[in-house]
């Protein structure tokens, strides 16, 4: 028992069901086609993926700049000054 818990890749699991997929044959002509879409599809999806990108950046940089805000509702630097 301690031994396929040490080594899960030997583990033999029996189940009563059979196993069944699809097996598609795909001419060289087809698999150059297929990766020509794919490399299209993955080229568009990065050319709309840097501007969000960008944009998120741009939000997260201006949040960054405003001044924090303290409990009062006023910036850390306003309450200091309001005994004077």
């Amino acid at each position: 028992m301690d031994k396929e818990k040490q080594d899960p890749e030997k583990t033999v699991y029996q189940t009563s069901e059979i196993i069944t997929t699809k097996v598609y044959k795909v001419s060289s002509e087809q698999k150059e086609e297929l990766d020509r879409l794919s490399t299209e599809k993955l080229e568009k999806l990065r050319e709309g993926a840097i501007p969000k990108i960008r944009e998120r950046y741009e939000q997260l940089v201006k949040l960054q700049q405003q001044p924090k805000v303290d409990d009062g509702g006023k910036p850390p630097g306003d309450s200091a000054n309001e005994g004077r």
